[in-house]
């Protein structure tokens, strides 16, 4: 038999922890006969530098799946470290930073190809391109990008392909059991992805640069025959499901939710993506089915408490929607996570007093949380500082209003969405945030299902110190107090020190 040619595959994101569905779903029309594929994560290898080394002696490629941030610096580091190793070895990366940003990735040495997009049949023409060394068919593989002669070229862009076209992952090219997580809806908690894109305008998203505003889906049948063939592969009682936005065609919502219930998964799914202006439409039958499928929780963009804010960022929707869903998904027993953003570039913020600007805004989204967690107290706030996307609608704007954006790879590698990018938010402000998200946080995450497969003289601790935060945060809410942080940097120094445990010790398959 013929030697196969290995590829080698590697997710720079050491602190995610779940299934590695970009590396599989480039995987898909590669001919698993034909080709060794090695899939590389910190999870599965913990000395993942060590075993890509090991693996790149006499590979076809080498891969790296990189979003904006920190993953920049692992996916730098490896990408050099394999270089200086191989040097004649192709590098070619993909996933969202080079999508956003292909020049500024290819400037760098270390990185000789980009995949841009929906990255499946890209890949296969790639591979199939270094497999024929047919110089004059790499400008026709679309969606790639290169260095040629030292030139970066850009292919023509790649449209968006029907998902069902694709065959299912090569179930054998993970082990499944090692990204099974504990989240607060399971012990036994699995990623999956069934659709792709999403049809909006926010005006704060780069999502349209991908898809275009196009949504493609699976089928719903399509996903339940493969949920049911990876039931037999590995037993997870919970479901993550990571689309952009999951609920847009409420009949493949039903027929899901049917296949579930046929086929008795008796899992929950927690989340899951939906937008409000789509989910307030749904059937009162439908929500209900939601509930009887296993569906504990829904993430929805609420955006801001303020409506001249949502017209702003083309929301198509008002806060009273927002309200409103609350109020139909506690009906029937399903928690929403409420995103939100505070210091989008509103023009309270261009004048002398930004501090007034922020408090307001502060104080109306407050006001906000506080109302529906009397409809609902299992609803939970997520608050983020606006970060400028590149090539969002609203990019271009704040780059004229100041903003002046990182230019290397290596800038962008602390371009993180926690921290603050924009001049018209201060640290100070930025600690109310977090004290907001901290104090939301720990009044709505349900802490039962992590602490069911702890350790008892683990439990026996952590027990007590989170009933007692649960209640100090329950009095924030109660006299809207955002200051004074001793309790939640005692409970985050709590965390750190239970998560250097868990490195050691692996109690709990739990993200850093």
């Amino acid at each position: 038999m013929p030697v196969k040619k290995k590829i080698v595959l590697f997710d720079s994101n050491i602190r995610y922890v779940g299934v590695p569905l970009a590396l599989l779903s480039i995987t898909r029309l590669l001919n698993v006969e034909k080709y060794d594929i090695h899939i590389i994560t910190k999870t599965a290898f913990p000395d993942y530098e060590d075993e890509i080394l090991k693996q790149c002696d006499g590979a076809l490629c080498f891969g790296v799946t990189c979003i904006t941030g920190t993953p920049i610096k692992h996916a730098l580091k490896i990408s050099e470290l394999v270089k200086k190793h191989y040097p004649l070895l192709p590098v070619i990366w993909g996933g969202w930073q080079p999508t956003t940003l292909p020049e500024v990735t290819l400037n760098n040495p270390n990185v000789d190809y980009i995949c841009t997009g929906q990255g499946e049949r890209t890949f296969l023409e790639f591979i199939n391109f270094l497999e024929s060394q047919d110089d004059d068919s790499i400008d026709k593989i679309r969606g790639l990008s290169y260095k040629q002669d030292g030139i970066i070229k850009h292919n023509a862009k790649r449209e968006l392909e029907d998902p069902n076209l694709f065959p299912d992952y090569d179930l054998r090219l993970i082990n499944w059991g090692e990204f099974l997580e504990v989240t607060d809806y399971g012990t036994k908690t699995l990623r999956s992805l069934t659709s792709y894109g999403c049809a909006y305008r926010c005006g704060f998203c780069c999502e349209p640069l991908q898809s275009e505003r196009r949504w493609k889906s699976f089928t719903a049948d399509r996903v339940i025959d493969f949920l049911k063939n990876l039931r037999q592969v590995v037993y997870f009682d919970s479901l993550v499901i990571v689309d952009s936005n999951f609920f847009t065609n409420q009949m493949r919502v039903v027929k899901f939710c049917e296949g579930l219930l046929e086929n008795n998964f008796n899992i929950r799914l927690g989340q899951v993506n939906g937008r409000v202006n789509e989910l307030i439409l749904y059937k009162e039958e439908s929500w209900e089915l939601l509930r009887r499928a296993g569906f504990y929780q829904i993430l929805i963009g609420a955006e801001s408490a303020s409506n001249e804010t949502l017209k702003l960022i083309n929301k198509d929707g008002k806060v009273e929607d927002t309200v409103e869903l609350v109020k139909i998904a506690s009906r029937h027993n399903i928690m929403l996570v409420v995103s939100t953003i505070l210091g989008l570039p509103l023009d309270a913020y261009f004048t002398k007093n930004r501090d007034k600007a922020f408090n307001k805004e502060l104080i109306e989204l407050f006001g906000l949380y506080k109302n529906l967690n009397k409809i609902n107290p299992k609803t939970l706030l997520l608050t983020f500082v606006y970060t400028p996307l590149p090539f969002s609608p609203m990019y271009n704007k704040v780059i004229e209003l100041g903003f002046v954006p990182p230019k290397t790879l290596e800038e962008w590698a602390s371009y993180e969405i926690t921290d603050i990018h924009i001049d018209w938010i201060s640290q100070k402000n930025l600690a109310k945030v977090q004290m907001l998200n901290y104090t939301c946080g720990t009044m709505s995450i349900d802490f039962s299902y992590i602490m069911s497969v702890l350790p008892f003289f683990v439990k026996w601790m952590a027990l007590p110190v989170v009933s007692l935060a649960k209640f100090i945060c329950y009095l924030r809410l109660k006299f809207g107090i955002l200051f004074f942080p001793l309790d939640m940097k005692l409970f985050y120094w709590g965390l750190t020190v239970f998560k250097k445990m868990n490195r050691s010790l692996n109690f709990v398959n739990i993200g850093d």
